[in-house]
């Protein structure tokens, strides 16, 4: 055991830059996420292992498996709630043979914590015949569920909302297009009662912990979201309008234990951050909960006791916490919780009943994550375990926040991992850049890739550009119809300013990304053909054509209107943004990667820039996985992958 006042993870000098073996960084976690039972006796933990991620039950204070649940070869425990001290309500995720990452399934299973008593509780296959004579009573559901409550007053059923699929040729696709339904269901039987059919496609919900749904959130046809409000069950839906509450975009996502005050996520300011507004329903009176935001709010811990949020995280550099004026016992607990962990990330995932154990999550550029028991009495913290126990992150290197002006004056932020410094030499670089591109972002985390590549002894420099998310809505909206245009200046300015400040080998950079960050790549190295020796394109989008005809982006509810805001549709700008017709520009070495069942950045996309490259007498290295979709999955195809890329950047920036 540990007293709360020594911090239990500090961060000295770098062990020395032995190389480490690439599976340390292509493996997947092992131990994976982990809930305490309401009782505090007991953890439910995903584990992967074998080659699938098993749930198994833990007998908190003598850490014996005491059951579990087996998903098979492949497949995986995908989610986990705890219901009562005894039972658990749980999903998977399943391989199918076309793809070689597991997929959600929507089903919704129930196991005693001995692993017995196991039931599919709703699903496609939920009325498949049992052994023996007996058949399901339970009804088959195409439709993919989400947990709304627990209902702690009721001892047999929960409150669930149901999303229908929808067929596209010979598969089912759970696209929230549909009007979803609230039902109850027995978490023992599986029998289900519908309550009510909701008139919002897609929708999202609130209800009191006695199962009243009064709030909805929902994105129409154009992509626009929407919300609303009903003062009981059975009351008419109301539209929360952006004027009444200073802000738009708004969606609820909390309600106070008492039912009295809703929280709703909205945009404010010249800026448009992204803060936590709390309404009464009462009295009418709101209130904004954090203050000195610098970039969006992206979480929050609620009072334990309360329910109401009083603790807020935001990433403008590292992880940062902002404390609510409320008085609460959880926000003083966590003041001095962030001492004890000074430098790193801190969360509590989950905790007792009575509040007196909390699960904390722990974790830093260099730490992958780590679990801790917090005895709020005491104030002691017991180490549960590590994801990726074979990390130690004191032969990682650290990420440092960096600030860049573009070109236009704006303000850029970014990050810069460096290798250990070798004699008399500056490092070759990798510009890695970021995937979305709108509502993504680069974070203060520990990233696989980035210490992949300074192990190996490159720089790793990440850009937030124009048009990433997480710095309002204004930063991100200067990004639209700039994907080939203003976003590319401001990673070719990022790039300028590592080169030109003496940090690197200005003679040795690359460019990697993927999805938009692999567009980004190609895009970058046509514009600026002098600044890089290489780029590499992963699951990349090479014609913005494309975007408008191929995808699961425009079959999606709202995808076409997102298309035409953030790319727009004249014709010769998006000829002029595509890299497929600018590879005439290109004098870097192009290495091109894809999976051949990718539905978001479909084949064609690598197919095209590879026949261009090959037409105009420069062709690309090429990586084409049969079974993977918009990213590798399968742990010794990630192998081939980064062992073909570490190759590729060693031939042409390696020292």
């Amino acid at each position: 055991m540990y007293k709360i006042v020594v911090a239990f993870f500090l961060i000295s000098e770098l062990a020395c830059g032995a190389e480490i073996p690439i599976e340390s960084f292509t493996k997947h976690g092992d131990y994976l996420d982990l809930k305490i039972s309401p009782d505090g006796k007991h953890f439910a933990a995903r584990i992967r292992h074998d080659d699938q991620v098993p749930l198994v039950f833990i007998e908190r204070a003598s850490r014996k498996i005491v059951g579990g649940v087996r998903p098979g070869t492949k497949n995986e425990i995908h989610s986990v709630n705890w219901i009562n001290n005894e039972r658990v309500i749980f999903e998977t995720a399943e391989k199918p043979f076309f793809l070689d990452a597991p997929i959600p399934t929507g089903e919704l299973f129930g196991v005693d914590l001995t692993g017995k008593k196991l039931e599919l509780l709703f699903g496609y296959r939920a009325g498949d015949r049992k052994l023996g004579s007996r058949i399901s009573t339970k009804s088959d559901s195409k439709a993919s569920q989400e947990l709304v409550s627990t209902l702690p007053g009721d001892p047999k059923n929960i409150l669930i909302i149901e999303h229908p699929w929808t067929k596209d040729g010979n598969f089912y696709w759970d696209k929230r297009n549909k009007r979803p339904t609230l039902s109850l269901i027995n978490f023992k039987t599986g029998k289900r009662k519908k309550l009510e059919l909701l008139p919002f496609e897609g929708a999202n919900v609130l209800a009191t912990n006695s199962g009243e749904v009064l709030f909805s959130s929902w994105h129409d046809s154009e992509g626009k979201l929407h919300a609303a409000y009903r003062k009981t069950a059975r009351a008419p839906w109301l539209e929360l309008h952006e004027e009444t509450l200073n802000g738009f975009d708004i969606k609820p996502v909390a309600l106070s234990n008492d039912a009295s005050k809703v929280y709703l996520m909205v945009y404010q300011g010249k800026l448009g951050l992204r803060n936590m507004l709390e309404l009464n329903l009462r009295t009418g009176e709101q209130d904004t909960l954090f203050e000195s935001l610098k970039s969006n709010l992206d979480g929050w811990e609620a009072d334990l006791d309360t329910g109401i949020p009083v603790v807020g995280t935001s990433h403008t550099d590292t992880t940062e916490y902002h404390y609510s004026a409320r008085i609460s016992a959880t926000s003083e607990l966590h003041k001095m919780l962030k001492k004890a962990f000074k430098g790193q990330a801190i969360s509590i995932t989950s905790s007792t009943k009575d509040g007196n154990l909390l699960l904390l999550r722990v974790s830093s550029d260099i730490n992958p994550g780590e679990y801790y028991i917090f005895d709020v009495a005491t104030k002691e913290a017991e180490f549960v375990w590590a994801n990726k126990s074979w990390i130690k992150p004191n032969d990682l290197r650290q990420t440092q926040s960096i600030k860049i002006e573009a070109r236009d004056g704006l303000e850029l932020s970014g990050y810069l991992t460096l290798p250990e410094a070798t004699k008399d030499k500056k490092p070759p670089m990798v510009v890695m850049v970021h995937g979305g591109p709108h509502g993504v972002r680069d974070h203060w985390y520990y990233d696989s890739e980035v210490q992949l590549l300074a192990n190996r002894g490159y720089a790793v420099l990440q850009i937030n550009f124009r048009g990433s998310g997480g710095f309002g809505s204004r930063f991100e909206q200067l990004g639209y119809r700039q994907w080939g245009g203003k976003m590319i200046d401001d990673i070719i300015d990022g790039t300028n300013w590592a080169t030109s400040g003496g940090i690197v080998d200005k003679d040795k950079t690359c460019i990697y990304g993927a999805s938009y960050g692999g567009y980004a790549a190609m895009m970058a190295a046509a514009r600026a053909p002098d600044l890089y020796r290489c780029a590499i394109g992963y699951v990349g989008v090479y014609d913005l054509n494309y975007m408008f005809t191929k995808g699961d982006i425009v079959d999606s509810w709202g995808g076409l209107a997102y298309l035409k805001r953030v790319l727009g549709n004249e014709e010769e700008q998006l000829h002029e943004y595509s890299p497929v017709n600018r590879v005439a520009d290109l004098r870097a070495n192009i290495m091109l990667i894809h999976g051949d069942n990718d539905r978001r950045v479909p084949v064609a996309h690598y197919n095209a820039m590879r026949k261009a490259l090959r037409k105009a007498g420069k062709p690309a290295e090429e990586m084409l996985f049969d079974l993977s979709g918009h990213g590798v999955w399968d742990e010794k195809d990630r192998i081939k992958l980064y062992s073909r890329i570490l190759s590729f950047l060693g031939r042409n920036i390696g020292q």
